[in-house]
């Protein structure tokens, strides 16, 4: 990861550079030098291995809306623990959650979709 951040610096110097060839008359330098910046960057994406597993399925869509639209309220256990509209967002596994509000006690929290 080291050798890969260093790398990362010295791309991001050399864009520097770049952008500042590219209002004088040193276009073919310029030139010259994205090309370089891009076979790098080519090469870095090409070494970085692939995610395994911890990626969420991209292709799956956001369910609608969760089964029931109210819930008991985790705080003060009455049944006012209400799904927020248009909420949903991807959990860290991979799943879905919807932001609830308690219209009793404001408590607020993100519950899992079934």
């Amino acid at each position: 990861m080291a050798d890969t951040t260093s790398r990362l610096t010295s791309l991001k110097a050399r864009i520097t550079k770049l952008a500042d060839m590219a209002g004088s008359d040193r276009e073919g330098e310029a030139r010259g030098l994205a090309a370089e910046l891009s076979s790098e960057l080519d090469r870095l994406m090409a070494e970085t291995p692939a995610p395994s597993g911890g990626e969420p399925d991209r292709q799956r869509p956001p369910p609608k809306a969760p089964r029931d639209d109210v819930e008991r309220c985790p705080v003060c256990s009455l049944r006012s623990f209400h799904f927020q509209k248009g909420s949903i967002r991807e959990s860290a596994d991979g799943g879905f959650e919807a932001f609830y509000r308690c219209g009793s006690c404001a408590h607020e929290g993100w519950r899992e979709i079934p």
